[in-house]
């Protein structure tokens, strides 16, 4: 279930897609995007996990190997895209970093539906979660 939270120099409330207090190197959840280069011809760079997520920007851990731009489209479906910037990087090991993202484009109403779609997404994934759990607790006691 994610967490809204309000944190100072922050501009805006962040939604966090996993338990803020968990180090970034054990976590398991969060919500996919696809990551594609901008421009007319851009191709895809590779998949994505979003952590956090608020009106002005984004978090996501990327594989590094997908060598990710500086400037990027953020992909959640085919109707639903927005471009990012890369703010910052932060290694997480030898497999993954970490990148801060800010928004690009005037569109708040992208970055809103965005939102919306991730928050929903994460919402249901726990309901999900819960069902498997409640399931296999019947079956056990079955």
């Amino acid at each position: 279930m994610p967490y809204l939270r309000q944190q100072p120099g922050r501009s805006f409330y962040r939604w966090y897609f996993y338990d803020p207090q968990q180090s970034l190197q054990t976590q398991t959840k969060g919500i996919a995007v696809k990551l594609k280069r901008p421009g007319w011809f851009g191709g895809e760079i590779g998949s994505a996990v979003v952590k956090d997520m608020s009106m002005g920007g984004a978090g996501l851990l990327a594989p590094l190997k997908d060598k990710v731009p500086d400037e990027f489209w953020v992909l959640y479906d085919k109707s639903t895209q927005v471009k990012a910037r890369v703010c910052y990087r932060k290694a997480i090991n030898d497999k993954l970093e970490f990148l801060g993202l800010e928004w690009q484009g005037k569109d708040r109403a992208v970055r809103l539906t965005l939102l919306r779609k991730l928050r929903r997404r994460a919402f249901t994934l726990k309901q999900d979660n819960f069902r498997l759990v409640e399931v296999s607790q019947q079956q056990n006691l079955g």
